[in-house]
């Protein structure tokens, strides 16, 4: 009888890889002393608990560093979470308090104010407060073990391909990851846009999360094939079974190759409609990858990154416009520059509510930047005199929810230019301004909006989740998040319509623009500009490339007409099979 076993979860580096099972937690277990001090030695106490954390600290950057290269969008926050947490004065005081009142060890009085810290989010299911527990818990464990003399990975000397198994892969586990003996990566927790994800996208590593029990079924030794494109992990597989999957990398590794020469070609459709496909960036160190995919522009740069690498302190008009002066003399085409979106999920330092309720829903993005005018003010006089040198350069506005929203917005916006006009300083007083259609109320009103704008965005991933009512990075009910549902293709369909009507640009900056899935029936919408990460859009032009636009908006109408996601869903990857050479495999790979 076989010992086979075979688990599911979610796939998230859509590749294969086979090793040797490896328990992380096993590994990393930190024994934390209790001891109490002399009060003669407080201060060397204390000195030892503030260079622990200098040197934490530089081994978060460190790792940051090391990665650069590698990331994407959004990633680099995690590495900015955790440095911010190091800064935070209420938690280093606090620390320092209990190793004064109390005479005791850093090391304990560290683990003390941490733990009152993670018992605020007990009971608290939103996975935004899963990663905020998880932060917490690494950063102790990282902290207690520079003030323990321990280095979490010299029990780690991997002598053959390994899987690393685990509840959760950490930040601080980076240093084991950067081992070409790693191959694979399982664990019990975990959503698309988890740490572990993060990560393991970053590095490209086959990976699958979500596993809930993998930690217990899986030993040391077990050969485990880890399949990131089914999101499947096979525990003691048949021989039989090893060479399929070994076979199915191969494919993998060829097809990327044909996708970074389809890159050089013209995104153009086989009527001859031309398409634009510009990325979306956040960090310099992404700058390379869009002349490797041959990016025509960004289409959203996300400016979050400018504050939180500033972070405590707020960033200067001048560092403002260093950066995106950068930006632009490293980019062909147009520069889309997002205006402060932090708040909500993403963490952020002191000048932010700090008890929010429903932080997603709260006091974030151009809501923010109305409340702080001093720092929305900065931010908006940096871009404006980069317009005056470089006038590919376009400003738009996050999370508009109305029309009086947005002409107190532009209002402000038109009173920065007077300032700067005042001022004697060059600017683009034609700048192009714009607004994402992210709030389902703003995509109830497209035409009223477009008066006041000279383009729309969509961001797709905030308007699927507010028009369905579902948090997307839950994996209890992020089976509901949709993009399929009537009423998503509608509303996304309507705000094309409506922008083309006005006479006004409009693009998608969602994560459904790098979706090949979703392509054909953008296209039927009329939607000729994308948006995504630099690394889709060859899996999108290899699609548009094979379509027709008679075809794709025969299929909208259809589709239109249908009732359900599924329903929906199941015609729309039918139509693509039957217009698109390699669709299966387009569907399935990320580079």
């Amino acid at each position: 009888m076989s010992n086979r076993i075979k688990l599911k979860g979610t796939g998230i580096v859509p590749d294969v890889a086979i090793g040797k099972a490896v328990i992380l937690e096993d590994k990393t277990k930190i024994f934390i002393p209790y001891y109490n001090i002399l009060k003669e030695h407080i201060d060397d106490e204390v000195n030892r608990f503030l260079k622990a954390l200098e040197q934490t600290k530089k081994q978060i950057e460190d790792a940051k560093d090391n990665l650069n290269s590698d990331l994407e969008s959004d990633h680099l926050s995690i590495f900015d979470t955790h440095l911010l947490i190091l800064r935070d004065q209420s938690l280093i005081q606090k620390t320092i308090q209990i190793i004064k009142e109390r005479f005791l060890n850093a090391e304990y009085a560290f683990k003390e104010v941490i733990k009152e810290l993670i018992a605020k989010f007990k009971g608290m299911e939103d996975e935004y407060f899963k990663q905020r527990r998880e932060d917490l818990e690494d950063i102790a464990t990282r902290v207690i073990a520079n003030l323990v003399d321990k280095d979490l990975n010299k029990s780690l000397d991997f002598e053959e391909d390994t899987i690393l198994v685990a509840k959760v892969i950490h930040p601080s586990d980076l240093s084991i990851l950067y081992n070409d003996k790693v191959v694979g990566i399982a664990t019990d927790y975990g959503g698309v846009t988890t740490h572990t994800s993060i990560i393991a996208k970053a590095l490209n590593i086959p990976t699958v999360v979500g596993l809930h029990n993998a930690t217990k079924v899986i030993v040391d030794g077990d050969i485990v094939i880890v399949d990131g494109i089914e999101g499947e992990v096979i525990v003691k597989p048949q021989e039989s079974e090893k060479n399929i999957y070994l076979e199915k990398h191969q494919k993998r590794i060829h097809f990327q190759k044909q996708l970074l020469e389809i890159a050089k070609y013209p995104s153009i459709t086989l009527d001859g409609e031309k398409i634009e496909l510009l990325a979306n960036v956040e960090i310099a160190e992404e700058f390379p990858a869009l002349k490797k995919y041959n990016a025509e522009g960004v289409g959203l740069y996300r400016s979050e990154f400018i504050f939180l690498q500033s972070a405590p302190d707020l960033p200067t008009e001048e560092e403002h416009y260093n950066f995106y002066k950068k930006l632009c003399s490293q980019v062909k085409g147009e520069v889309v520059i997002r205006t402060l979106d932090l708040g909500g999920e993403k963490f952020f330092h002191e000048v932010l509510e700090k008890d929010e309720q429903n932080p997603v829903l709260g006091l974030r993005a151009v809501r923010f930047c109305l409340r702080r005018k001093d720092i929305f003010r900065t931010q908006l006089r940096a871009i404006l005199r980069v317009s005056g040198e470089n006038e590919n350069i376009k400003v738009m506005f996050p999370l508009i929810s109305g029309v009086d929203e947005l002409k107190e917005v532009v209002g402000f916006f038109e009173e920065v230019m007077e300032e700067l006009k005042n001022e004697g300083i060059k600017i683009n007083e034609t700048i192009q301004k714009g607004i994402m259609i992210e709030v389902p109320s703003a995509a109830e009103i497209p035409d009223l909006l477009a008066k006041y704008v000279d383009f729309f965005s969509i961001g797709t991933n905030d308007l699927i989740q507010y028009c369905l009512a579902i948090d997307r990075n839950n994996d209890k009910v992020n089976y509901l998040y949709q993009p399929s549902h009537p009423a998503v293709i509608r509303i996304v369909d309507r705000t094309i319509k409506a922008a083309r009507k006005a006479g006004i640009d409009v693009s998608m900056c969602g994560e459904m623009a790098g979706n090949p899935k979703f392509t054909a029936l953008l296209l039927g919408m009329g939607l000729r500009k994308f948006s995504m990460t630099p690394a889709s859009i060859p899996v999108v032009k290899s699609v548009l490339r094979n379509v027709k636009i008679s075809d794709c908006e025969q299929l909208l109408e259809r589709v239109l007409n249908m009732e359900s996601a599924s329903q929906i869903e199941k015609h729309i990857i039918a139509v693509n099979h039957k217009l698109i050479p390699d669709y299966e495999k387009l569907a399935r790979i990320k580079l």
